[in-house]
């Protein structure tokens, strides 16, 4: 990955962090990784894997968020493109127990 490239993914980062963080959800960096812990105050938590990309490629993103999420915690992929808005994508099935 280039020099370029990683400050674009950790600026994602940054925003979607902030993001979370303006409509209050307490965020935590997870350790050796740019994915993020989000817990909000009536207990939901999410792990949040940021993307800033053109080239779309959802499933695998889905995969990785799913292989590193911790034990029990929905994983919740935040995606743009350039100039674009942030977009979340979870699971159905995470999405309906989440709203339950």
């Amino acid at each position: 990955m280039s020099a370029a490239s990683r400050r674009k993914g950790v600026g994602g980062e940054r925003e979607v962090a902030a993001i979370f963080e303006r409509n209050g959800w307490a965020v935590r960096g997870l350790e050796a990784s740019g994915d993020h812990l989000c817990v909000h105050r009536n207990g939901v938590v999410l792990h949040s894997e940021t993307k800033r990309q053109e080239r779309l490629r959802l499933p695998e993103w889905l995969e990785q968020a799913r292989n590193e999420a911790p034990e029990g915690v929905p994983p919740v992929v935040c995606f743009r493109q350039s100039r674009g808005q942030w977009y979340a994508v979870l699971t159905l099935d995470d999405l309906l127990e989440l709203v339950g």
